[in-house]
């Protein structure tokens, strides 16, 4: 027994030396971080200078977020601004704030349209579809088949306008690479159209030239009214103010209460038609001008409200 006892002391020595061997003859090599001890929590990782042994240095997106031993954190109270991420949302506040001056520059511009196209293109209505639908009658009837003409390209066109709009917004609010508020971009397309081509004739279109423009107009319009609605809710109206004024009295009358967004928004639509008229009647190049630019401006205001979208 000490004899066997001796021979397996023996053998362990041997043992020992052979692993110290084994050692010496392979250089120490650094396993895979996801192999290590660490990544299931347990102590061995290599320290380096100044690091603890828990945590490794890594550089860039580090690949080890949410595992035990690392904590990682964005830094300054917001998320990690690269290519592929988005910058956070402005507050609340500031997005009703963007959307009532948004609404407030469209509601000016859609009477500077509706004054403008009256005025100077043949006497219709841009965006009020009843009185256009009701002309559309009298030139059914023979009243004035000239005016009955124009008023039912208005509708059509008013119509157009508002299927394109609508489908934009639409899209855009069910994940599309377009934002909410960039249905305006079709509406600055059609004024810009107009305005180039009232400037190209020299304010002086022939009467096929003015009826082309009257639809350009009324298709704006009804971008207008259907993106606004999709995007803003429908108590947002900008071009139609018939419900809006049948509520604001209603309320009134039922209920004592004053709509003052109501009576602010028919006062911006009389104000934006005053000024196309006295620019029409001062200045009559520049009056195509007047709409387009608030139009813009508005866009501007609509796009600084949604900030930056994940990029896909």
């Amino acid at each position: 027994m000490q004899l066997h006892g001796g021979g397996g002391r023996q053998g362990g020595a041997l043992a020992t030396d052979d692993n110290a061997a084994d050692g010496r003859a392979r250089p120490a090599t650094r396993q895979d971080p996801n192999d290590t001890p660490w990544a299931t929590g347990q102590a061995g990782w290599p320290a380096l200078p100044g690091r603890s042994p828990r945590r490794p240095a890594c550089r860039g997106p580090c690949r080890h977020v949410g595992r035990r031993g690392f904590r990682p954190g964005p830094g300054r109270g917001e998320e990690r601004t690269t290519e592929g991420n988005r910058r956070r949302d402005p507050p609340p506040g500031s997005r009703q704030r963007a959307d009532t001056w948004a609404a407030r520059l469209l509601t000016f511009s859609a009477g500077a349209v509706n004054a403008w196209g009256f005025l100077a293109l043949g006497g219709v209505v841009t965006s009020v579809v009843t009185a256009n639908s009701a002309l559309t009658g009298v030139g059914l009837g023979g009243a004035d088949p000239r005016l009955g003409a124009l008023a039912a390209v208005a509708v059509l066109c008013y119509v157009l306008g508002a299927a394109g709009a609508g489908w934009a917004a639409g899209h855009a609010q069910r994940g599309g690479r377009l934002r909410p508020v960039d249905f305006l971009l079709l509406e600055l397309v059609l004024l810009w159209a107009v305005v180039a081509w009232w400037l190209a004739a020299g304010g002086d279109p022939s009467g096929g030239e003015r009826t082309a423009m009257l639809g350009i107009l009324a298709a704006a319009m009804g971008c207008q009214n259907a993106g606004v609605r999709v995007a803003m809710g429908a108590q947002v109206p900008t071009a139609y103010l018939t419900g809006l004024l049948t509520g604001a009295v209603t309320d009134a009358v039922t209920s004592g209460r004053v709509q003052w967004p109501a009576l602010v928004t028919t006062a911006l639509l009389i104000l934006g038609a005053a000024a196309a008229a006295l620019l029409e009647r001062l200045l009559p190049g520049a009056a195509p001008l007047l709409p387009a630019l608030l139009v813009t401006a508005a866009w501007l205001t609509g796009r600084a409200r949604t900030g930056t979208r994940r990029a896909s």
